[in-house]
């Protein structure tokens, strides 16, 4: 395959249709598909295109600290005149920034992205206590089962002592008794 930054495409379509020419119809047929789907999430795909397409710079603020803010310029050659802010906050959810009277910058929809993070928390806080409540419940299980094994073992092993003792006392019983029988021909 090519290496000219069609390469996936050119696969695909040499798997599909036997030839890899038919690259570009491969891909406007996924992109369609991939896009045509209503709440079909934004990556940095479709950042990357929204600048070539609008000729802006796009600032990405993230709340992801080994990449907290990411740029997207416009493949032409020339600056662009217009600067977009977005944020993306937990990896999950996008808003549109702008300057607050002048000064530093507001997320147009912070509350809900705020709402949306303690959400999350809060399911993430939920889960994590079942998680710790289904492993204290197998623990005590595992308690019970041990402790209940154990006390057969010790049903085993008394038992096992009675039967011997019973043994032991039966062969006394049995030579006892063997010495105190008498034979008629003793006495003759």
């Amino acid at each position: 395959m090519k290496s000219d930054g069609n390469c996936q495409f050119r696969a695909l379509a040499d798997q599909l249709y036997q030839t890899s020419d038919c690259h570009k119809r491969v891909r406007q047929e996924i992109v369609k598909q991939n896009m045509s789907t209503n709440s079909e999430w934004g990556d940095e795909v479709t950042l990357r295109v929204a600048a070539d397409v609008y000729g802006v710079k796009i600032v990405l603020i993230t709340s992801i600290k080994l990449t907290p803010f990411m740029e997207f310029l416009p493949k032409s050659q020339k600056e662009p005149d217009r600067v977009i802010h977005l944020s993306y906050l937990a990896g999950i959810h996008f808003n549109s920034i702008h300057k607050k009277g002048g000064s530093g910058l507001s997320s147009s929809s912070g509350s809900a992205s705020m709402e949306l993070q303690r959400k999350k928390e809060k399911k993430e806080k939920k889960q994590k206590k079942r998680d710790e409540d289904e492993n204290e419940r197998k623990e005590k299980e595992e308690r019970k089962k041990e402790k209940e094994e154990k006390k057969k073992e010790e049903e085993k092993k008394k038992d096992k002592e009675d039967k011997k003792k019973a043994k032991v006392k039966k062969e006394k019983n049995e030579k006892k008794n063997r010495n105190h029988h008498f034979h008629f021909s003793d006495f003759m």
